[in-house]
């Protein structure tokens, strides 16, 4: 019986840590041009931009790729006092330790010399933003 590898095919395709091969799970041979494409694991979600497919190449190896999916917070928290910045808006994937910033929404003042700012964390909640923003219209008391 001759190894998958001299008849220019590659083995079982590379394991990820949060993502595993859709199909082919018991495959152990793949001729060279064959492609695996990987789905994200429970708690997992696909990083935007990066490819889910692997390729055997000639010379019986798979093409490189870089992990397709990862742990991220689910949306940062919407806040009476003030609203995403515009460049956090358009992020959809979070993974531990990302930071978020806030700007005042109308209605409402900075009074430090900061932004509100959140930040993912381990366990995949967000931090508490600081209430950096007052109303400019007090309520009398």
């Amino acid at each position: 019986r001759r190894s998958p590898r001299a008849t220019g095919a590659c083995g079982p395709p590379p394991r990820m840590t949060h993502s595993r091969p859709s199909s082919h799970e018991h495959t152990s041979s793949f001729p060279v041009g064959s492609r695996v494409s990987y789905t994200c694991v429970e708690g997992a979600l696909k990083i935007p931009g990066r490819s889910e497919t692997v390729e055997c190449l000639p010379g019986a190896r798979w093409s490189k790729l870089p992990e397709p999916c990862g742990r991220s917070c689910a949306s940062p928290p919407s806040l009476r006092f003030a609203a995403l910045s515009t460049e956090d808006e358009r992020t959809n994937f979070f993974p531990v330790g990302t930071n978020v910033s806030y700007v005042c929404r109308p209605g409402y003042e900075n009074i430090s010399e900061s932004f509100p700012t959140s930040s993912c964390l381990e366990n995949l909640t967000w931090s508490e933003p600081a209430e950096l923003c007052r109303s400019e219209y007090p309520c009398p008391i």
